[in-house]
């Protein structure tokens, strides 16, 4: 068998085999056999067919399921001879493929670069410091609180911070637009997420007032046919909510899961708890500032087959984040999605997966069970009870997918750490408000 193999560009490689005659021959001659032991041919009893009349029944057909055989076990052979170790899946050619000649074909693939690690003394890290306070627990109470308010209805005009219900009829150029009519809409008045024109001519307006406000699509407002145009919407004012917030008392802790100790058992779980964000937020900081530059101070060229896997996978998980229509339809998903929109975040993942993978070889950084067991049962924590927790634990177990994400997440962890002894840190104090809303952002 004869393996050469060109230099493409890049990391792009055109490896051509050439696999002798008498070896496709054979095979044929092989293939044709096996089925003549059971092929039935009028004239002729099973296993007594002559190979000229098997030949001529099932020759091209046995020459075209030999070509694809010879091409899957070759393939290996042929790297193996060259020393090359494919990143991806090759696009295979086949060449001229003619009785008694040579069978040739041509796999066109990209290998992995080369890497020599570089900068890892370099790295600089700063590490935000964040000390949960009383004042910090008083924001948290204020913000369960505001989360489990209730609106009762009064008779006054709207004021920021209450919940006017409506009905709206929405029209351009004097005919109604689909999506512009609505019945008892609620609009919580000066959060921003109703259209801000109609949401500001709510407020001094009393239950069961009629009128009309002039609204001014933006010229980035998601439907086309109403961006940048102006419609006139006929407005009714149901009725005024004010916001009530809940007591601070043995309903609201019990509903927040704690159902003995008071105020100081409340504000102990939520300080627990803010500390557990503040933990993980800081982590993330650290590893993103890690990445960065190790992906900064290591500039690879990566290989588009990968890249071209990756991009797959990121829409994939864009998609289930969207609507079912989404899911089923791959190309709208991809017109909403495109390449090119996820193309530079690919290649910096794929870049930054060959970069940890070099890492931990030339650290010969060996996966920590003990942590991967960690890592399950702080994530069946969540869930609540013990019993559901046990249960989660069991279904992680059984799903190998699943406890490879946990492995994969710890050994990034186990990467970072050994980056980190190497790394320049500095500490810098941060408010926690600071520190959750950087996190919040890059979430």
């Amino acid at each position: 068998m004869e393996v050469s193999v060109e230099n493409a560009g890049g990391l792009e490689r055109r490896l051509k085999v050439q696999i002798p005659a008498e070896r496709v021959e054979q095979a044929i001659e092989q293939k044709i056999k096996r089925v003549g032991q059971h092929a039935k041919i009028p004239g002729f009893r099973p296993g007594k067919v002559p190979m000229k009349v098997l030949y001529q029944r099932y020759g091209e057909s046995a020459r075209g399921e030999v070509a694809g055989e010879l091409v899957q076990a070759t393939y290996p052979e042929a790297l193996e001879k060259v020393e090359l170790k494919p990143a991806g899946r090759p696009n295979v050619e086949l060449g001229d493929y003619k009785p008694g000649e040579a069978l040739e074909f041509t796999a066109t693939f990209d290998v992995y670069p080369e890497i020599k690690l570089q900068g890892l003394d370099k790295l600089k890290v700063e590490r935000p410091v964040a000390e949960v306070t009383d004042a910090d627990v008083d924001k948290t109470i204020e913000r369960l609180r505001e989360q489990n308010k209730e609106f009762v209805e009064v008779e006054r005009e709207v004021q920021d911070g209450d919940q006017a219900v409506i009905d709206y009829v929405g029209k351009i150029d004097g005919e109604a637009f689909s999506g512009g009519t609505g019945d008892d809409i609620k609009v919580d008045v000066g959060e921003g997420r109703f259209l801000p024109d109609l949401e500001r001519a709510l407020v001094g307006r009393k239950a069961g007032e009629q009128f009309d406000v002039t609204v001014n699509f933006p010229e980035d407002y998601g439907s086309e046919d109403l961006a940048g145009k102006a419609a006139q919407f006929d407005v009714t004012m149901k009725s005024v909510n004010e916001a009530k917030l809940p007591e601070v008392d043995d309903e609201f802790m019990k509903k927040l899961g704690v159902e003995e100790g008071g105020d100081a058992a409340l504000r102990a779980k939520i300080k627990e708890s803010l500390e557990g964000e503040a933990k993980n937020a800081v982590e993330t900081r650290v590893k993103t500032q890690i990445m960065d530059g190790l992906h900064k101070a290591n500039p690879i060229e990566v290989p588009k087959s990968m890249v071209a896997q990756e991009i797959d996978r990121m829409r994939q998980e864009a998609l289930q984040r969207m609507p079912e229509e989404f899911r089923q339809d791959p190309e709208k998903a991809k017109e909403l999605l495109p390449d090119e929109q996820l193309r530079e975040s690919g290649e910096r993942r794929v870049a930054l997966g060959l970069l940890l993978a070099e890492v931990i070889s030339e650290k010969k950084i060996e996966l920590n069970r003990d942590r991967v067991s960690e890592k399950l049962d702080e994530l069946a924590a969540q869930y609540g009870q013990a019993e559901q927790a046990e249960q989660i634990k069991q279904y992680y177990k059984s799903n190998p997918q699943m406890m490879q994400g946990i492995e994969a997440m710890v050994m990034e962890g186990q990467v970072v750490e050994s980056l980190l002894e190497d790394a320049n840190v500095k500490d810098k104090k941060v408010a926690l408000d600071d520190l959750m809303q950087e996190a919040s952002e890059q979430a």
